[in-house]
């Protein structure tokens, strides 16, 4: 009997009292197993049999998702997939040390078409799709229906063009799509700063695809898992595309970090305002602030506060400076620069959201030092979130309810906010 799941998409059972993780198995199942995998404290199965179904199971409507690996939980219904990541959550908490209430998943409960970024690798073999799981075997997928439907027809168009030239030095076909004005950026991933055919390909596609208003080629010729090289040239069209969030328009260049789930985020950036809850002549950093998007989000809504952001991508800092010109938002600056640079002892909130490693210990003692009245946590990894919680706990910091938030449906990720007050 499987009695749970993992954010891997793994079902949960006990064999003689040892961990047994069965791929595709659904909490309620019955199955007939065998064992693939003996590790010293745990095991590995795959389903031989289903003798009884779980009524959580449901029909894949994706042909690759088991190999795949992206969709975790394409094989359960999403409700049961919202209280496994409010479990998750509770969970990391619990092995943290931390007590805290989380609230349900926030959602719109739209599990396909949201994703406007896609990057997908090209194999030296011509294969085109995502990688299987701990291996750089590519699963060639025609249309993930996680992905804007905007951004398939492109992909497929580009993807013809180059199985056809048999062009051979293209890593990755990266695209995105401005979900409120429908503008999108074609980035190709190449080992080569030109090639044969390249030009052919920019026309063709700018012109068959009016929607593309940037054709950027990223340079990346190392040996590394890394997907974007350091330089970018621009090929056709503007240096970005533009979306909006909250009625804030932005401008995103292909270095830029921007949420992938467009219409959950701005649920997300809804909640940071309200925990902010600035007054009138309060100023409030965003740490990690990427393009601006959460910050300006915020110092539009709260239009007497004053901003200072701080980010460490150059390109970034440069996109943030125009996004504020381009919301006539003045009441804004940004800083090149370590998290640690920020003038900490000079605001009212921080706002922090870091990459999955979290925090370091250092940022954390700067933060309860600068005597920081008030900090709201963003957080793709409910793991280092409650590890970072639990230090500024230490620290004298109370956290409120956490609020997890679905920005990637049928994958194992889970979105959350927390605010932690002096």
């Amino acid at each position: 009997m499987i009695t749970d799941i993992n954010n891997l998409g793994y079902g949960i059972c006990r064999i003689e009292g040892i961990v047994t993780f069965v791929q595709g198995g659904v909490t309620g199942d019955e199955l007939e197993i065998k064992i693939i995998k003996a590790a010293k404290d745990y095991l590995v199965a795959r389903i031989e049999k289903v003798i009884n179904s779980s009524p959580y199971r449901i029909e894949s409507l994706c042909s690759v998702s088991k190999t795949c690996g992206g969709c975790v939980y394409r094989h359960i219904t999403y409700d049961h997939e919202k209280q496994l990541k409010r479990s998750y959550v509770e969970n990391a908490f619990r092995k943290a040390g931390v007590s805290v209430t989380v609230a349900e998943v926030m959602s719109n409960n739209k599990t396909e078409g949201y994703r406007n970024k896609v990057q997908y690798p090209v194999g030296t073999d011509g294969k085109i799709g995502y990688y299987k799981p701990k291996t750089h075997d590519i699963i060639e997928c025609d249309n993930c229906i996680l992905e804007a439907p905007l951004l398939y027809n492109i992909k497929k168009y580009i993807s013809d063009f180059i199985k056809e030239k048999k062009i051979d030095c293209l890593r990755h076909i990266y695209l995105r799509c401005g979900i409120a004005t429908d503008e999108v950026m074609v980035c190709l991933v190449s080992s080569k700063r030109s090639f044969t055919h390249l030009d052919t390909l920019c026309d063709e596609v700018c012109e068959k695809f009016p929607e593309v208003k940037c054709f950027a080629l990223n340079l990346n010729d190392k040996d590394t898992n890394v997907i974007l090289g350091k330089e970018t040239f621009i090929l056709r069209g503007n240096p970005y595309i533009e979306d909006e969030l909250l009625g804030c328009r932005f401008r995103i260049s292909p270095q830029s970090f921007y949420q992938v789930n467009h219409d959950m985020t701005e649920l997300l950036y809804s909640k940071v305002i309200d925990l902010c809850d600035l007054k009138k002549g309060q100023s409030f950093i965003d740490l990690y602030c990427g393009c601006g998007t959460i910050g300006l989000c915020v110092a539009s809504k709260t239009k007497t506060a004053n901003m200072f952001g701080v980010e460490i991508i150059p390109q970034a800092v440069e996109n943030a400076k125009v996004n504020a010109e381009l919301n006539g938002i003045e009441n804004a600056e940004f800083l090149c620069g370590d998290a640690s640079d920020a003038p900490l002892h000079k605001c009212d909130c921080v706002i922090v959201d870091p990459p999955r490693k979290g925090l370091t210990p250092k940022l954390i003692d700067e933060l309860a030092s600068a005597e920081v009245e008030k900090i709201v946590y963003v957080s793709c990894n409910p793991d280092t979130l409650a590890r970072d919680v639990a230090g500024f706990i230490e620290k004298g910091y109370k956290p409120s309810t956490v609020y997890p938030y679905d920005l990637f449906p049928r994958t194992g990720h889970v979105e959350n906010i927390v605010c932690l007050c002096k």
